[in-house]
């Protein structure tokens, strides 16, 4: 199984596709996986040499317990150390929701190894509290906090069953069988740390990126407004707002998404 080495963490990644290479990082609480079943990965493939990444914490990568190892910067060098592993000097990037996250921070930990962002579902903490009132988190928090509690044994069929409970929203089958499979002290570990993160001024970090960035989010995703003003403070970013959609159903419309990407691919690829 191929991994990268990022101070004795491993990175699971594989590799698909012909072209120039883009990395592609998953939500919270996905997997790689998420790309094949919902289908990006098929269809960018095409085109591109795609690199799938589990981020720390989930799927085959490591899983550790500290709250320290989810920081970002930690995080980026992940994603240089799978470059690394295989040679390749820059990429394109493609993340949504804790991929966005991860994404925003490449122009502060790794500027010159990528050539362009595309970010889904998330934006910067243009106020500097965003992170810590994020409404997801702190649900998903709270939730995988009394599954260990209630449930030690079985603590993601806990966690699952909760959600789908009150939302009255079945999970779809394949993301059912990724959270199941999770580790939940790992990933609460991930929640302490995301809610507490400290990053930079906004308006030190987002005028300053240089690269081309597309950004979308759906309308009725509580992270939309900080989204779009993120954008507005990148010099070369595009925003695509999707309406009626919120931040779980953007990507489950490959339909609405995968032409604006694609365009966006094909402009920058035109400027290579």
């Amino acid at each position: 199984m191929p991994y990268a080495n990022n101070n004795g963490m491993k990175i699971y990644y594989e590799v698909e596709g012909q072209g120039q290479p883009l990395i592609l990082v998953h939500g919270m609480g996905s997997s790689m996986q998420s790309w094949r079943y919902t289908g990006y990965a098929k269809e960018l493939s095409k085109d591109h040499r795609l690199i799938l990444i589990d981020v720390r914490g989930f799927g085959g990568s490591d899983k550790p317990y500290e709250s320290i190892a989810y920081a970002y910067d930690n995080l980026v060098r992940d994603l240089v150390a799978v470059l690394d592993a295989l040679d390749i000097v820059r990429a394109g990037y493609l993340g949504y929701s804790l991929g966005g996250k991860i994404g925003f921070r490449i122009p502060i930990y790794a500027p010159r190894r990528f050539s362009f962002l595309i970010i889904g579902g998330m934006g910067y903490p243009v106020s500097g509290r965003e992170d810590v009132e994020d409404p997801i988190a702190l649900q998903t928090q709270i939730d995988l906090e009394t599954a260990l509690r209630e449930a030690p044994e079985n603590p993601m069929a806990f966690f699952v069953a909760t959600r789908e409970k009150r939302t009255g929203v079945s999970l779809p089958a394949y993301q059912r069988e990724i959270q199941l499979a999770q580790d939940a002290r790992a990933r609460l570990a991930w929640m302490y740390k995301d809610r507490t993160a400290i990053s930079p001024n906004a308006e030190e970090v987002l005028p300053k990126i240089k690269m081309p960035c597309l950004m979308f989010a759906g309308e009725q995703d509580p992270w939309f407004p900080v989204a779009k003003a993120s954008a507005a403070l990148i010099p070369d970013a595009r925003f695509v707002a999707l309406q009626g959609l919120d931040h779980g159903q953007v990507l489950q419309h490959t339909e609405l998404v995968l032409p604006f990407v694609k365009e966006f691919l094909a402009g920058v690829a035109k400027k290579r």
